[in-house]
């Protein structure tokens, strides 16, 4: 059974066309994006997709895209009463709320591989550590020293809250990246780097605080025919990519990339 079919005697053949054909689920909350031209749809559109799943309990409508410092969307509760939820991945538990933090369910695959690269004995940062769904399962499974930022701070609240909930310990700092020299007074063996959409200049603030040697995991948003020139960049900053990989689409032909990066020479501004 699928959306359409549940609809098909409610909705006319054009509407049905309209019909979302993805939609995301964290925790027990449902994100789905429903468009202008079936506005006076949308409840009966939530309320088939909540016979679909029935572990769902809120259903909210995703209004404009991700956007502002705190890195979160707008959007409409359609069904439920509540906008927290528990979300569980890679053995750990991550309380949070969607509509204040920012959160993706599809770097699954990737947070996992992060834990395996790290080393016992390192020292990492993460950068825009958000519920702490790239921290935790790090200190969890890695004898580590770790450190975490954002400049959301909810964000910041609901880390805290998650490390008490997976029993694990890290050194949390509200505060901009910007200001990443002012914030730690130590260098790191390796940072991981979900970088928000357009901003790679954060590559560059990094470089003062990786020792010789460390490694960078680093996020960034590309369209395809923008990788070849982007990676001769990082070559000619100084860092040797060991790996890197799409993570998925963003947008039209706009997709998440990863970077392994190791640092060999010093950097220009990008």
């Amino acid at each position: 059974m699928s959306l359409h079919s549940l609809l098909q005697t409610k909705l006319p053949p054009e509407k049905l066309l309209l019909l979302p054909k993805g939609f995301e689920v964290i925790g027990d909350i449902a994100i789905i994006s429903i468009p202008p031209a079936l506005e006076d749809e949308k409840y009966i559109i939530a309320e088939a997709f909540s016979f679909l799943r029935k572990d769902v309990k809120t259903i909210l409508r995703k209004l404009h895209k991700i956007e502002g410092t705190a890195r979160v969307a707008d959007f409409e509760l359609l069904l439920g009463e509540r906008t927290t939820t528990m979300y569980r991945e890679n053995g750990c538990i991550f309380e949070l709320d969607v509509t204040k933090t920012f959160f993706s369910g599809k770097m699954h695959y990737e947070r996992d591989r992060i834990v395996h690269k790290v080393k016992d004995g390192e020292n990492v940062l993460v950068l825009f550590a958000g519920v702490g769904t790239f921290l935790i399962p790090i200190k969890k499974k890695k004898n580590v020293n770790i450190s975490g930022l954002d400049n959301n701070r909810d964000a910041c609240q609901f880390l805290r809250k998650n490390l008490e909930l997976n029993h694990v310990e890290a050194n949390i700092v509200h505060g901009d990246a910007r200001q990443i020299n002012n914030l730690f007074k130590m260098s790191f063996d390796r940072i991981v780097m979900p970088a928000p959409y357009g901003q790679d200049f954060f590559l560059d603030i990094v470089h003062s605080i990786l020792r010789p040697g460390g490694y960078v995991h680093f996020y960034t948003f590309k369209k395809d025919f923008e990788i070849p020139h982007f990676k001769c960049l990082l070559e000619e900053k100084g860092w040797n990519i060991d790996f890197f990989r799409d993570c998925g689409n963003v947008a039209p032909r706009v997709k998440r990339y990863v970077f392994d990066l190791s640092k060999h020479s010093y950097l220009f501004t990008m």
